[in-house]
């Protein structure tokens, strides 16, 4: 039995479908079950024709062929009989019995490599064979299949994606394992269009998509809204007729010819508008803010680099559709979120969402922040012992620990502030969601070592909510005030309860909140103002 099982993990190997059996009674069983091409058997279970009279009282089974394994010692070979050891001519042999043996056996089932076989490479094979079946994908970063009908791909999934969007993300997957099982898929047709377009399409987006990507984070980097310094900020998308002109001129013959018919570029040529923190320069050993884009290029200079030598490409998607991932994009980038984040969140084509991405880029709605940006320790771990020392400093009696600083802040920053919060190595922040309505919540605890811990405490400052301040206030060790907080308000409240009110911007200089980095240093300058060092 150990020898037939190594037979079968060989001819597994070469494409066939294997399933094994012990005994003649089993093998009856599973073969009345499965409907096997053919049945291969020691010799030594044919005693007296035992399992060929087994098969023979089955009238389903009765027409199977049935080849025995030899071993060479044995003598000479029946008309039945294949030797072990060559496998070559038990797949010859199996070929040649079979019902189906005028098939290509190999497309029975196909397993392979990407780096070796091409997803492309195998599509277009199963296609001339009008192979229905279904071909599961692995790859490092997650599992999808592909299902085909008659050689078409009528459906597509990878991880959380479906349709074109999986199609197209599996086919530039360079590295991973794939497997076909034939059989007619159950899954509804989601890929309407003929596949040989779809795969044309297919390595167009695919070589586009990672050109696209390498411009725009070469080093993984994420993206923001760029932030206005007034409280007025703006996060509508750029108008359709303002950005998505480029689709209108890459058109058809004469569409560039005729001035009525494309629409209006905005001028993009002057450099992006530079955060306030970057204008004003810094104090107190603020951090630099993070880097930005690079001025865009002329709208004669962009559109060139995105047309090949021979024929541009033309742009994706209608206005209004590029409209509406631009909107996607705005709320989205609240937040820092990388490339992987932003293709896997928004439905559209993942070329499309590059193409707008890079168009908000250069009109400067969003920018760039570097990976050393991302993620920050609250302070260099020889500090730690002097800021346990401070905090030790700010219990207040009556207070239950740890003390605890408060950072007031329109409602607008708040959410960009607790992000930063989060991204604070030393931080533990609440796991449940902050509060819709602009009320004080919880940012998260800095873990200092020894037990020593320090709160921070968010207070939204909407005027309409200010009896709630009171319940961040009392007993804070210090407030900081970020420069877009109502100062009369607030600078009541901590002139009744006696707390020292700290403005962010005179102790740092412009501060640049999606920067954890900042925020840390931020805190750090208020623990020591607030222990009076």
């Amino acid at each position: 039995m150990d020898a037939l099982g190594a037979l079968a993990s060989a001819l597994r190997a070469r494409g066939l479908t294997v399933n094994n059996a012990n005994g003649a009674f089993e093998a009856v069983e599973q073969a009345f079950k499965r409907r096997p091409d053919v049945v291969l058997a020691a010799r030594a279970l044919d005693e007296d024709s035992a399992l060929a009279d087994a098969f023979a009282a089955v009238p389903d089974l009765a027409d199977t062929p049935i080849l025995f394994v030899v071993d060479g010692a044995e003598g000479e070979l029946g008309p039945d009989d294949v030797l072990r050891g060559d496998v070559d001519h038990i797949v010859s042999r199996i070929t040649e019995a079979s019902p189906r043996g005028s098939k290509p056996t190999a497309l029975q089932e196909i397993r392979g490599d990407l780096q070796q076989v091409p997803l492309v490479d195998l599509l277009q094979l199963l296609a001339m064979n009008r192979r229905s079946g279904v071909v599961g994908i692995t790859t490092p970063t997650g599992a999808g299949e592909l299902r085909l009908s008659a050689g078409e791909v009528i459906d597509a999934v990878y991880r959380r994606l479906e349709g074109e969007k999986a199609l197209y993300r599996l086919l530039g997957e360079r590295d991973g394992h794939f497997a076909f099982s034939p059989g007619e898929p159950t899954s509804a047709r989601r890929l309407i269009a003929p596949t040989s377009r779809l795969l044309m399409e297919a390595l167009r987006q695919v070589d586009e998509v990672q050109r696209r990507r390498t411009e725009l984070a070469p080093a993984g980097e994420a993206f923001l809204v760029t932030e206005p310094s007034s409280d007025d900020l703006d996060l509508s998308p750029i108008q359709s007729h303002e950005i998505f002109s480029v689709g209108a001129i890459s058109g058809g013959a004469g569409a560039a010819d005729d001035a009525s018919a494309a629409t209006s570029v905005p001028d993009i040529t002057a450099p992006m508008p530079v955060p306030a923190s970057a204008a004003r320069g810094s104090r107190g050993g603020s951090m630099p803010p993070p880097p930005t884009l690079r001025a865009a290029e002329s709208t004669a200079l962009k559109l060139e680099a995105m047309r090949s030598p021979t024929a541009p490409p033309p742009s994706l998607g209608e206005p209004a559709e590029r409209a509406i991932v631009a909107e996607k994009l705005t709320a989205l980038l609240q937040m820092p979120h990388n490339l992987d984040e932003l293709l896997d969140e928004i439905g559209a084509p993942d070329l499309l969402i590059l193409e707008v991405l890079m168009e908000l880029a250069a009109a400067g709605k969003i920018r760039r922040i570097s990976l050393a940006d991302l993620t920050t320790p609250f302070a260099p771990p020889e500090h730690f012992p002097v800021l346990r020392s401070l905090v030790t400093r700010l219990s207040r009696p009556g207070f239950a620990p740890p003390p605890h600083i408060v950072i007031a802040a329109s409602a607008r920053r708040m959410s960009m502030l607790s992000h930063a919060v989060r991204r604070i190595a030393d931080a533990i922040v609440p796991a449940e969601p902050p509060p819709h309505a602009p009320l004080p919540r919880p940012l998260g605890v800095i873990r200092l070592g020894d037990g020593v811990e320090l709160a921070l405490l968010g207070l939204p400052t909407d005027e309409s909510f200010a009896p709630t301040w009171a319940l961040a206030l009392h007993g804070a060790a210090a407030v900081v005030r970020l420069g877009d907080a109502r100062e009369d308000a607030l600078a009541a409240h901590c002139e009744a309860l006696e707390l020292l009110l700290l403005d962010a911007e005179a102790m740092m200089g412009p501060l640049d909140l999606a920067s954890p980095g900042q925020i840390t240093l931020l805190v750090r300058a208020a623990l020591e103002a607030a222990a009076g060092v």
